[in-house]
């Protein structure tokens, strides 16, 4: 093979390009090296961060049980909150509202006192707390129903609270299917009256209520004795419970397609996404999964549930390793329990399945994608730092300056 050097110069001569092609090769060359340095700088240029999150107003309800975990945590994110609901508020009978005989005074003097400090919009949990049945014979009664319509109110102006919200489940999971049709257009008129009563008293009603997933009344339409469509107009907030989605058997608290089922048979219910707060859950359920062996029934353990707060905790303690399911945006994992009585000994098999700080981005994001006027976290006390570090950098912050934010729109 021939080197360049070894070329004689008659032949580089006679090979040697013209003066224009000489040009052109060099255009060339400028063109292929700018496309380099270009398609270089596109290789390893760094994309864009993505548009930032619309913010969304954040509620909260805080359950009585969980207060010692809740104070301290509502006392550091309660200028990030909307409404609060304390949830240790019973309906015992048609004129008398109780604190759960369980809840301890001084912690709910506390919680009171930090939002009042904090501003914060104080809007309790009135829970049906009556044999199956109670409520919606008050309800169907015109005399009993504004006794209780009246009731709330004055509850509601001795406490001086910025509204209510009702948790009247009872009609949905104790009174029976067959009692629904009866029961749905009496619902209607008492939150239309509720409403009314406490619009005047410029407070404010929100419901919570277990998820329709269309306008209809049949098998597949969900919860719908509590009529989405109708009660719309009387109510500042509907709060979708979109959760429990598992109770009885071991499977995922919320799967994103039921809450996203529910987010649509809420609208499509109501037609207006402004009214519709989505629920988040922050916990879990530990099951019972089998059983090895002879078990003593006495040391069984039935259901209990976890947090986002707690579950850490069983983790480390079982040695376990929890599995994120995409399709359910939910963690699970499985461990055995030793169980035995002294005489009888086996191995019981646990499932739990819970929601943390990427479950609650993940709903976060739902409420956003179909434009719902908030969230609401159940609940103050199941949660820990990494669902706050979801949370906080997208919620609308109450602000403590004089500069009040937007709390949502009152009915008109």
């Amino acid at each position: 093979m021939t080197s360049a050097d070894d070329t004689p110069v008659a032949d580089v001569a006679v090979a040697g390009p013209t003066a224009r092609q000489r040009r052109g090769v060099l255009f060339g060359l400028i063109g292929v090296l700018v496309a380099v340095v270009a398609g270089g700088f596109w290789l390893t240029r760094e994309d864009p961060p993505p548009p930032p999150k619309p913010d969304i107003p954040l509620d909260a309800w805080a359950p009585y049980w969980a207060l010692d975990d809740a104070l301290p945590e509502f006392e550091k994110r309660v200028g990030s909150l909307r409404d609060v609901s304390p949830f240790w508020f019973n309906a015992t009978g048609v004129d008398s509202i109780e604190i759960d005989t369980n809840a301890l005074d001084e912690g709910l003097d506390e919680f009171f006192e930090i939002a009042a400090d904090a501003g914060v919009n104080v809007v309790p949990s009135i829970i049906d707390a009556m044999p199956a049945g109670s409520m919606a014979a008050i309800i169907a009664d015109p005399v009993t129903r504004t006794q209780h319509v009246e009731t709330i109110r004055s509850f509601a102006a001795g406490l001086d609270v910025a509204g209510i919200d009702i948790d009247y489940e009872q009609f949905a999971f104790a009174d029976g299917r067959d009692t629904w049709a009866a029961t749905r257009p009496n619902w209607v008129a008492f939150i239309a009256e509720l409403g009314a009563a406490l619009r005047a008293d410029s407070r404010t009603l929100a419901v919570s209520i277990p998820p329709v997933y269309d306008a209809g009344q049949t098998a597949d339409s969900g919860y719908w004795v509590y009529d989405y469509g109708a009660i719309a107009q009387h109510v500042d907030r509907i709060r979708i419970m979109a959760y429990d989605f598992s109770v009885g058997e071991a499977g995922p608290i919320a799967p994103l397609d039921f809450v996203e089922r529910s987010i649509i048979g809420a609208i499509e219910a109501t037609g207006d996404p402004e009214k519709l707060v989505l629920g988040l859950p922050a916990y879990g359920r530990n099951w019972p999964n089998g059983e090895t062996g002879a078990c003593p029934a006495s040391e069984l353990q039935g259901r209990t549930s976890v947090t986002a707060r707690s579950v850490d905790a069983l983790l480390e303690l079982r040695g376990a390793v929890p599995v994120f399911v995409p399709e359910t945006g939910e963690y699970t994992f499985d461990y055995d329990l030793e169980v035995t009585d002294g005489t009888l000994t086996c191995t019981q098999g646990r499932r739990v399945h819970f929601v943390d700080g990427d479950g609650v981005r993940l709903r976060m994001d739902l409420a956003r994608q179909y434009q719902l006027n908030g969230v609401s976290l159940w609940a103050l006390g199941f949660d820990d730092d990494a669902v706050w570090a979801e949370i906080l950098p997208t919620v609308t912050a109450l602000t403590l300056d004089g500069v009040s934010i937007d709390r949502g729109s009152s009915t008109q």
